[in-house]
């Protein structure tokens, strides 16, 4: 029987917007309970061991919130407290990260031999993750990857559907590494924010991968194996977003993506 408890997503900020509006896509009869660590933002500058303590740490809150999933909509966390965050919430809460659902959809879609880009934080890129898992699933993926540090914060802070992030992404395109690629990742949650800035900078045919729409299927295949998805409710769905610090910018950006008729509320953990 299927559970009305929310389903917990958190990020060091606005970038797992994404990846919420994409749950509420695929899952909208589903209410969200969404933390973003702005206290602590960039995670992806932070190093393993910090990332872990705050991600732990948030992880417990939602699970103590009454959440009945966690997806870390980040891919610093993803790639560096995966498995302490699983150890965190114990064995009767999922946990869904960024980096093994867009692994898995590259396995199946690449049935020969492929190029595959890769953006994200230092601390994404410095992880390996992404490479590891890619070799452990496929032999015909070679990914080609680059650490792109100065744009979540330049996204964090307002700045897309501007000129800055075409900016700054020139800058990290300029060595042409990811010219003979057939598709890229955007290994971080804010970057699907300049998703068109990025494949203007790309050869035509270029696929960007969607992230947080993969992330979103998976969740709703695992409440379906769970026998936990809401598929109709008489009850109105509710989004509560709760912040580390509540900044212009995460109320700008959260009403950007569900609207004005929402919860933010600023919690310290």
């Amino acid at each position: 029987m299927s559970s009305l408890r929310p389903i917990g997503i958190f990020d060091s900020g606005i970038g797992g917007l994404t990846v919420a509006r994409a749950i509420h896509d695929i899952l909208p009869e589903e209410s969200i309970l969404y933390f973003g660590d702005t206290a602590h933002l960039p995670y992806g500058e932070k190093s393993p061991e910090l990332i872990q303590r705050y991600s732990t740490r948030i992880a417990r809150h939602l699970v103590k919130s009454g959440c009945k999933a966690i997806v870390v909509a980040c891919n610093s966390a993803s790639s560096n407290a995966l498995q302490a965050i699983i150890s965190e919430v114990g064995p009767n809460i999922p946990v869904i990260d960024m980096v093994t659902p867009v692994v898995k959809y590259l396995s199946h879609n690449c049935a020969h031999a492929c190029q595959v880009g890769l953006i994200g934080t230092r601390a994404t890129i410095a992880s390996g993750l992404y490479h590891r898992s890619l070799k452990d699933l496929s032999s015909h993926v070679e990914l080609i990857s680059k650490a792109t540090p100065l744009l979540a914060s330049a996204i964090e802070e307002g700045f897309f559907n501007d000129s800055i992030p075409q900016a700054v992404l020139e800058a990290y395109f300029l060595d042409n590494r990811f010219k003979d690629i057939d598709s890229i990742i955007l290994g971080c949650t804010h970057y699907p924010l300049v998703k068109d800035e990025v494949k203007n900078l790309l050869p035509s045919g270029v696929e960007v991968i969607n992230s947080p729409s993969i992330v979103a299927a998976q969740l709703d295949s695992v409440l379906i194996a769970m026998g936990d998805k809401v598929t109709a409710s008489h009850l109105k769905q509710k989004h509560h977003f709760q912040v580390s610090d509540l900044t212009d910018n995460f109320k700008f950006s959260a009403r950007h993506f569900f609207g004005d008729d929402l919860t933010l509320e600023e919690v310290v953990l």
